[in-house]
């Protein structure tokens, strides 16, 4: 090495009025303005526009880890620790029940934390309820591991076919587009991507999960037995086939069991059938009430080639969850 290349690296040779003599970064006089902004921009929001919890609407500081305050966000960590099986409403005659697994009951607090996210815009829960609907993919993968580790693995690795991973889809139950339009995003599908990256973290590499929003609601004129169901009590097939898909789900919303299922059926379609065809694919929502659409988009699905494992949700009505 030449004086000149250990002059380079050398810090004595730095001449001693030099700024770096002393230690101190040349931007660290940048770096406190910085953060001096930051702390009054924090707390001139914190006067301005208040952060509160969206179970409770205690205030929460912006710099706390949690949108939850000091009381819920045990109380929410709690409600998702444990993941159940659900039983939910017999499909249509020719139909079989999907599996479906629930990381929480709807009761207590999950409501308000669900529709927070759903209605309130608060998509800061999407990493606590996201990892509520990843337990519960995860525990739907664990307990059908034989058939992954018989599945063919996907084709992303050419080469070497057999250190590609099985890959299984995540399918998240649609929304319609005047609800995305009025929230601005889907809850479902946002909750399915924060799932799948947590679970991609988690799950051994021989076995990776992807979001594939494939499932929307077909067009009025095409859906059967929304039809009959609309000319049994009164209304005629022309103003059914009018009826947007946001209005047949709040229409939904005022039926039974039965006539949710009747109502649904038809009402769904995938939109990309190659997407999905001979692939294993896991049906996820935010809530499963009677499993009407969950059993419909497993209908679908299997029509167009896919192997669905089974249906998971961040909640589920208490009386559908079995002991």
């Amino acid at each position: 090495m030449t004086s000149e290349q250990r002059g380079l690296n050398d810090s004595s040779s730095v001449p001693s009025n030099n700024a770096r003599s002393s230690n101190v970064p040349l931007n660290e006089p940048l770096t406190r303005l910085a953060g001096a902004f930051k702390n009054a921009s924090g707390a001139l929001g914190e006067v301005l526009m208040p952060r509160t919890c969206p179970c409770c609407a205690v205030p929460v500081l912006y710099g706390a880890g949690s949108p939850l305050c000091e009381q819920c966000l045990p109380q929410l960590r709690s409600a998702l620790a444990h993941v159940e099986r659900v039983q939910v409403l017999q499909p249509l005659e020719g139909a079989v029940a999907p599996e479906v697994r629930a990381a929480s009951r709807y009761v207590g607090i999950m409501p308000r934390a669900l529709l927070a996210l759903k209605n309130a815009g608060r998509t800061d829960l999407l990493p606590l309820l996201g990892e509520g609907l990843a337990r519960s993919v995860y525990e739907l993968l664990r307990a059908h591991r034989v058939e992954l580790q018989s599945a063919p693995a996907s084709s992303i690795s050419p080469v070497d076919a057999s250190a590609a991973p099985v890959e299984v889809l995540l399918i998240p139950a649609p929304s319609s587009a005047q609800s995305v339009r009025h929230r601005w995003y889907a809850p479902a599908n946002l909750l399915v991507q924060e799932a799948a990256r947590q679970l991609n973290q988690r799950l051994p590499d021989s076995v990776r999960v992807r979001v594939v929003d494939v499932i929307g609601y077909a067009p009025r004129n095409r859906q059967g037995s929304g039809a009959s169901l609309s000319s049994r009590v009164g209304s005629s097939h022309i103003v059914s086939s009018l009826l947007s898909a946001s209005e047949a789900k709040n229409e939904q919303k005022t039926l039974g069991a039965v006539g949710r299922a009747e109502r649904m059926h038809g009402a769904l379609r995938v939109m990309e059938p190659a997407l999905c065809s001979g692939q294993l694919s896991v049906i996820c929502d935010d809530v499963v009430t009677t499993g009407a659409t969950a059993s419909e988009m497993v209908r679908v699905l299997q029509e167009s080639g896919s192997r669905v494992l089974g249906v998971c949700a961040v909640a589920a009505v208490p009386k559908r969850m079995l002991t």
